[in-house]
């Protein structure tokens, strides 16, 4: 991103607030979303490949800042809108990058041809994938493993396993709407059991039950062939835990997902409710020294989703890491 994307990403947010801050979409104003959209009008768009050719670059961003002065009028942009200023800045950071500039379609496929192994992963949670998630409250880009094939060049195809990863409850970052949120006691012990702020702006994240509706929308669009349970020792302590298995919307229940957030908004969470754990169980280190409970708990889990769950943490390090 370009330090405009970031005054666009600012001012957008302010302008969706308005008088009652419900409007925002709750970005993180890292010039994310202005960045994509440079992306699809093509004329404001700078490319890695372009850091590499100062004079090309100074002709395009002297275009491109042409039209930001415009959208950011009313405000004191600095170096943030001066071509010299940016051609500098960004032919600096190309330099540094030159090395590693390369058409990473061929580099990819040159990788499979030779029998080579690529790991693909996903960089937001599927929920916030700009086709397929709450939208708008979700990023600029797909996020799901759609977006692998657009992404680098690599056929759907050429996937032979995906691993959904998941919570053991649920979290949100920003605005969106969010079923099963805990505006609650147990809502903050969820979050500081585990430790959810985040990562980027180290806002409370908001908690709640497991929603299953969501996660198997999830599994289904993703194409995922196995599961791994993250966090699974937060709700260590419980005496019953709660589970979303459908929605009730204008008194009909229904077990699938609205991605539209409209709608997402006016629904009610219906829950089975499962037997606690007390024990804590961060010092398993094998599927038997899980508490019977927290086994059935992974057990309904795998069995709501139809794939398996192959992957349980229970703590933080990698012995704590359970694989069946």
């Amino acid at each position: 991103m370009a330090p405009y994307h970031k005054l666009e990403d600012e001012v957008r947010e302010q302008i969706l607030t308005g008088g009652d801050g419900k409007g925002a979409i709750g970005t993180t104003k890292r010039g994310i979303g202005p960045c994509y959209a440079d992306k699809a009008q093509r004329a404001t768009a700078i490319r890695i490949g372009d850091l590499l050719r100062p004079e090309a670059l100074r002709a395009k961003l002297e275009t491109v800042c042409k039209f930001k002065r415009s959208r950011l009028a009313n405000i004191d942009a600095g170096e943030a809108l001066d071509p010299a200023a940016l051609t500098a800045r960004l032919a600096a950071i190309g330099e540094k990058l030159r090395p590693r500039v390369m058409d990473t379609t061929y580099l990819l496929h040159d990788l499979l041809g030779q029998g080579k192994r690529i790991l693909f992963e996903g960089g937001n949670a599927t929920l916030l994938d700009v086709d397929h998630g709450t939208y708008p409250f979700v990023t600029s880009s797909n996020c799901t493993t759609l977006g692998i094939s657009t992404g680098t060049g690599v056929p759907g195809r050429r996937l032979d396993r995906v691993v959904g990863i998941m919570k053991a409850y649920c979290t949100r970052v920003g605005a969106g709407p969010m079923p099963t949120e805990l505006e609650d006691a147990t809502g903050n012990l969820l979050r500081e059991r585990g430790n959810e702020y985040g990562t980027t702006t180290g806002r409370p994240r908001r908690c709640g039950w497991l929603d299953l509706v969501a996660t198997r929308y999830s599994v289904m669009i993703n194409g995922v062939t196995e599961v791994a349970l993250m966090l699974f020792d937060v709700l260590a302590g419980f005496e019953e835990l709660q589970v979303c298995t459908a929605y009730e919307i204008d008194g009909e229940r229904t077990d699938r997902f609205l991605p539209d957030a409209v709608e997402l908004e006016r629904v009610t969470p219906i829950y089975e409710t499962l037997a606690g754990f007390g024990e804590e169980i961060t010092g398993a280190r094998k599927w038997d020294d899980l508490p019977e409970n927290a086994r059935a708990y992974v057990k309904f889990v795998e069995e709501f989703l139809g794939v398996p769950v192959t992957i349980v943490s229970v703590g933080p390090g990698r012995e704590q890491t359970l694989v069946g």
